[in-house]
């Protein structure tokens, strides 16, 4: 059987000062992106605000760009699709076996507020598929469309830890942690600050950070074998 993921992006390009340079973070798409094409997943990406996706210029830089950030950038097939990204009322949530939430600290200003957005976690919810997300993109689950989704989950995002040492809590316009809390999600973390760590409960599925990437796209793909043979 082939599954189709649908993987969302930012179009935010500037964080709070309004001066440094964001996006989607490399590692958080290209990491699921070789899970999902090894797996055998269709794969398609979509944005906000349609056209250019934003790379968020840091995660192209060492320590953060991997193997699996290389192979994206001189895949030249899926430059041109992030070049030239649909929208997502573009998209059936029906034709898709999951959604995934890609993250950046772009995100923060919309996947939160974003009513096609909010509409699509809906829509994937009630039709019994996956949505998941990852570091920062988890924060796409307080869109207000998207209520309820985690409430009484068990999952992750990128701690307040984290993003203090980052030096991102002030560059963007709010942590994810604790209104999540407030949402409802039972929240865990790793023993250490930018550890891997990735939690599945039920249809639901987030990874903490860059390194917990990869294997929430791993929780991903288990899940969808089990909804299809189920």
């Amino acid at each position: 059987m082939t599954y189709r993921v649908l993987m969302v992006l930012t179009s935010h390009k500037l964080l709070a000062d309004g001066e440094t340079a964001a996006g989607s973070w490399l590692e958080e798409l290209a990491g699921p992106y070789k899970v999902f094409t090894a797996a055998g997943c269709v794969v398609d990406f979509a944005s906000i605000k349609g056209g250019q996706a934003p790379i968020d210029p840091a995660s192209l830089e060492a320590p953060w760009l991997s193997d699996a950030g290389r192979a994206v950038l001189d895949n030249a097939r899926v430059m041109a699709q992030l070049a030239q990204t649909p929208t997502l009322p573009s998209f059936d949530a029906a034709a898709y076996d999951a959604v995934f939430l890609v993250g950046g600290a772009a995100v923060m200003w919309d996947f939160p507020t974003d009513p096609a957005l909010g509409r699509l976690l809906q829509q994937m919810g009630r039709q019994g598929r996956v949505t998941a997300a990852v570091c920062h993109g988890v924060a796409g689950f307080l869109n207000p469309g998207a209520a309820g989704l985690v409430a009484g989950k068990h999952i992750t995002c990128i701690s307040d830890a984290e993003d203090r040492l980052a030096g991102y809590d002030a560059l963007v316009p709010f942590m994810p942690e604790a209104p999540l809390r407030s949402a409802g999600a039972r929240l865990s973390f790793a023993a250490q600050p930018f550890g891997g760590h990735a939690v599945s409960d039920g249809l639901v599925i987030t990874g903490q950070n860059p390194a917990s990437a990869a294997r929430c796209a791993e929780l991903v793909v288990e899940r969808m074998k089990k909804t299809a043979s189920a």
